[in-house]
């Protein structure tokens, strides 16, 4: 047995680390390092410049949080964009909804998705391949100012605000998130962790609050992350709050189906712990 493990600094202070059972894959590319490590706990693990991204134990806690709380807020998503992503777990959650009909996924560095490809299947599913999927190679901060009035959905995974990271987390590229929306275009934003990086999320949110007439911050738990507590924000030109019936009939038709993510928990996710509440101050629905 294998006495290596796998560690990210989490925080200052702070480490988090996997027993590792097997390195899988190390390599460099343009834009970042990459390894992909068997675990013995959280299963296959992605790591960019020393960070975990994405797990297979827990990889649907962070994904249907993402995906589903801002697709089901529109009534027939068709057309969606996904900024980041490259493991294929976000574009897989997408696929899930079939009002899809075009999901393009734009991802600036592809051997990410080559690597994600061969190592982390139980992640992707195969959703690179389903014929309603379009992968472009770019830096979507090119990308996404060129396709104004596009989607009906934008969802940004995106890693954190460093190296690569840092331009989706900027006030120009999150107004060309607004403007590339539809009419009644819904987006989502991963916002960081709350407890130890508190500025991530209140800068974001005070850079969308004007962009969009409703932004609001939710919850969820994802192991992996830094905390466990894991921060999101979702946006649109008018409310997005759904009542029961209305989420829960969506959820039902479309026939999704999920590990963590539920309707009940979809309203229980905004209502924010006190910490939170303040680090948004004036950003309420």
């Amino acid at each position: 047995m294998s006495d290596e493990w796998l560690c990210e600094d989490q925080a200052v202070g702070i480490r988090l680390c996997l027993k590792v059972k097997e390195r899988l894959y190390e390599g460099r590319t343009a834009h970042q390092r990459i390894e992909i490590a068997a675990t013995e706990r959280m299963g296959r693990v992605l790591t960019l410049d020393g960070r975990f991204m994405v797990s297979e134990r827990d990889e649907a806690f962070y994904h249907e949080m993402l995906v589903h709380p801002v697709l089901l807020s529109h009534a027939a998503p068709r057309r969606i964009l996904v900024v980041g992503g490259g493991d294929g777990g976000a574009l897989r959650q997408v696929l899930a909804h079939p009002s899809v009909e075009e999901a393009i996924l734009v991802e600036i560095d592809p051997e990410v998705i080559e690597v994600a490809r061969r190592h982390l299947g139980a992640v992707h599913r195969g959703a690179f391949d389903d014929p309603r999927v379009r992968v472009v190679a770019a830096p979507a901060e090119e990308f996404v100012p060129a396709h104004r009035a596009a989607f009906d959905a934008l969802i940004v995974d995106s890693p954190d605000p460093v190296g690569p990271g840092a331009a989706l987390f900027t006030p120009r590229f999150l107004a060309a998130c607004r403007e590339a929306l539809q009419e009644g275009g819904v987006a989502a934003f991963q916002a960081g962790s709350p407890f130890y990086d508190p500025e991530e999320l209140a800068t974001l949110v005070a850079v969308l609050r004007p962009l969009f007439p409703y932004c609001a911050p939710y919850l969820g738990f994802v192991p992996l992350y830094p905390s466990g507590l894991w921060a999101y924000v979702l946006a649109g030109d008018r409310s997005l709050d759904l009542d029961d019936v209305v989420l829960e009939g969506r959820f039902r038709a479309r026939g999704i189906v999920t590990r963590y993510y539920s309707p009940r928990l979809h309203h229980a996710a905004f209502a924010l712990p006190r910490f939170v509440e303040e680090l948004v101050a004036g950003g309420e629905r």
